[in-house]
């Protein structure tokens, strides 16, 4: 039943980035199109990069939530693999929370310099 388990989460795991294929085309731009005149177009580009970084930050701790999840349900009653998958699901928790935290920062950020 591991094996089982363990092929059937492997394959759901290589499969995912074949999700992007069902995503709409997105208009391509070139490096003619691309400007950037003024601080705004630089603020602009850093939270973009800052969005997609907390974005996979969360996804990574959601991940590691479910895996954790699953080391709790798998540890059969031993002591040992329960207080190690407790260990993960409190750091996936604490991962959960800094990166909620991630974004509050910075629009705290964006608004001290902006005055």
């Amino acid at each position: 039943m591991k094996k089982l388990g363990r092929k059937i989460t492997t394959i759901a795991l290589l499969s995912l980035p074949l999700l992007t294929f069902a995503q709409p085309e997105r208009q391509v731009v070139t490096g003619s199109n691309v400007r950037v005149d003024e601080l705004e177009d630089i603020t602009r580009i850093i939270v973009g990069l800052v969005n997609w970084i907390t974005g996979l930050f969360f996804v990574a701790a959601i991940l590691s939530l479910f895996y954790a999840a699953y080391r709790y349900l798998a540890a059969g009653g031993n002591p040992e693999k329960l207080g190690s998958a407790k260990n993960t699901l409190i750091y996936s928790i604490i991962a959960i929370a800094i990166a909620l935290l991630a974004s509050s920062v910075r629009f705290i950020v964006e608004n001290i310099l902006t005055r």
